[in-house]
């Protein structure tokens, strides 16, 4: 039994939850997952198996069609789906780490547009961060964001997308210098832009490129793009 399995005063709730995903693990990834592996494989049959069980809404609040699952059930959940294959838990993490923070701290307006699809799993998220000449170093990002009369103009490379490929709405972390004094601490001339895309790699939208898979020594089949 995996570690977290073993806390103390588990709901029956979260008991059934982990149990299901328990049972989808062993019958529906483990057997599959060292030869997707070896492959570098996106490994769609299973995407399509979580949302089938809800698990791309599993902390999206019942109000727009997610469980409102408590962050100890999700720990649980994806504690179960690494113990299959570490990289479809990466493919719900990073989907995760979008719908959090539009959970946290998203207007009303994007709640609406884009929670109720990510808990069906018809909308999936992706964090842009990493850079190719600076790895994860927040501090020292070079992508800008530029002010084009009502809109912003977006500006650089990003690298290192787990679910990049496939996503279909990525959080991109940028400057936003405008208005702030030099000097300014850099996460405070900081912003987190939404961008919608298609999925697949090329030109997915004007001015959006997505050049193609990195050849990895492991951590394979979550289609980063280089």
């Amino acid at each position: 039994m995996a570690r977290l399995a073993q806390t103390a005063g588990l709901t029956d709730i979260q008991q059934e939850i982990l149990s299901t995903v328990r049972d989808f693990v062993d019958k529906e990834i483990i057997p599959v997952a060292t030869e997707l592996e070896h492959r570098d494989e996106y490994p769609q049959q299973i995407v399509d198996g979580l949302k089938e069980l809800g698990l791309f809404g599993l902390m999206i609040p019942e109000e727009y069609g997610g469980l409102g699952e408590s962050l100890l059930t999700y720990a649980l959940c994806v504690e179960e789906i690494a113990r299959g294959w570490m990289s479809v838990s990466g493919i719900i993490n990073t989907h995760f780490i979008v719908a959090y923070m539009l959970k946290q701290h998203g207007t009303q307006e994007q709640k609406d547009h884009f929670l109720p699809r990510m808990a069906l799993g018809e909308v999936r998220g992706a964090f842009s961060m990493s850079e190719p000449a600076l790895g994860s170093d927040v501090s020292a990002i070079s992508s800008k964001a530029v002010k084009d009369g009502d809109e912003y103009v977006l500006n650089g490379q990003k690298m290192w997308l787990t679910n990049g490929g496939s996503s279909n709405l990525v959080a991109v972390l940028v400057r936003s210098d405008e208005g702030h004094p030099e000097g300014t601490a850099p996460h405070k001339s900081m912003t987190t832009f939404l961008v919608e895309k298609e999925p697949g790699f090329g030109e997915v939208r004007p001015g959006l490129t997505i050049p193609g898979k990195i050849d990895k020594m492991g951590y394979k089949g979550s289609t980063p793009p280089s």
